[in-house]
């Protein structure tokens, strides 16, 4: 049954790590950020890293991976939202 457990874990992992890619290509792509929400992305990386922190300190493996990467993504979107918004963007 761990092994099930283990591998549930892994393929979540994967989706949860590849649900934030389409954002990240269609903000390199359209080089604008005006339809997203940056408080949005600030909470969702702050709920990350919380969780980031929670792992590490029960030292959850599949939680430290999945929370590391998703953490990394949000504060890449987060930069890239800065980097493309306008001053009507907030």
């Amino acid at each position: 049954m761990n092994n099930f457990i283990d591998i549930l874990s892994s393929v979540a992992i994967f989706v949860f790590i590849i649900s934030a890619l389409p954002q990240i290509w269609k903000l390199f792509r359209n080089k604008t950020a005006r339809d997203i929400s940056l408080w949005m992305s600030i909470l969702i990386a702050t709920g990350n890293l919380l969780m980031l922190i929670r792992a590490i300190s029960v030292r959850d493996f599949f939680f430290l991976v999945n929370y590391a990467f998703q953490f990394a993504l949000w504060a890449v979107i987060i930069i890239l939202i800065l980097k493309y918004r306008t001053d009507d963007t907030i």
